[in-house]
């Protein structure tokens, strides 16, 4: 164990922990800047031959991650949202219901069939808004929100 007390190899060891903990429970989430900044650290110690005191390790790793953190929280959204398709087969498209909370276009609530969705109107919607009680269809799904368009009144 006196092998964990060098901060490059203790650095070494929890990247590559924190890293396999993300590829393999999570799948590429934050946390693997944290990862990536423990392994720079490890790296860097390795390559100068420093051997800081734990603070010190902890807070270059900090800055590490955090740097690394900056330059590819992007590139990961980029990649993460690439395949990404909204999913038109819901059963909930088309359907009409009754709004039960005020709905804008920045968002809002609608109760339907025993469950509360985030819901919102249209950005192509006429109206900027809808009242408790006004009928809607449902448009599309969006990251679990409902879009709605207000529904043209009976005659």
């Amino acid at each position: 164990m006196e092998l964990l007390y060098d901060p490059a190899n203790a650095s070494l060891v929890v990247g590559l922990a924190l890293l396999a903990l993300d590829i393999a429970v999570i799948g590429l989430s934050p946390l693997m800047f944290f990862a990536i900044g423990a392994l720079a650290t490890s790296a860097l110690l390795y390559l100068t031959g420093l051997r800081p005191s734990l603070l010190e390790t902890a807070a270059l790793a900090a800055t590490l991650s955090l740097a690394t953190a900056l330059v590819g929280r992007k590139p990961l959204q980029r990649f993460q949202n690439a395949e990404v398709q909204e999913d038109t087969s819901s059963d909930l498209i088309g359907r009409e219901l009754t709004t039960t909370h005020e709905v804008t276009k920045s968002g809002g609530v609608v109760y339907w069939s025993g469950v509360e969705w985030s819901a919102r109107l249209a950005a192509d919607s006429r109206a900027d808004s809808l009242a408790p009680g006004a009928r809607a269809r449902v448009t599309a799904i969006e990251n679990l929100e409902l879009v709605l368009t207000p529904s043209a009144p009976e005659r």
